[in-house]
């Protein structure tokens, strides 16, 4: 994870509501590419994907340090 994605990362952690569609973009794209997977935009009707993949993501970002770059 970048610094860059570190920090939308971190913001993105602090939001409540539902996902917006930038959001949605953003959350498949860094999926992809910190599990190395093809980028792929799943329909937001069913939140159990995204769920799915915020909740990877997170346990990866609880489990680096901040980057320094």
């Amino acid at each position: 994870m970048t610094l860059e994605q570190y920090s939308n990362w971190e913001d993105f952690r602090k939001k409540t509501g539902d996902l917006k569609g930038s959001e949605a973009k953003m959350v498949a794209k860094y999926y992809a590419e910190v599990y190395n997977k093809k980028y792929s935009k799943p329909c937001t009707c069913n939140g159990k994907i995204y769920q799915h993949m915020i909740n990877k993501l997170n346990t990866h970002f609880e489990s680096i340090e901040r980057p320094t770059e």
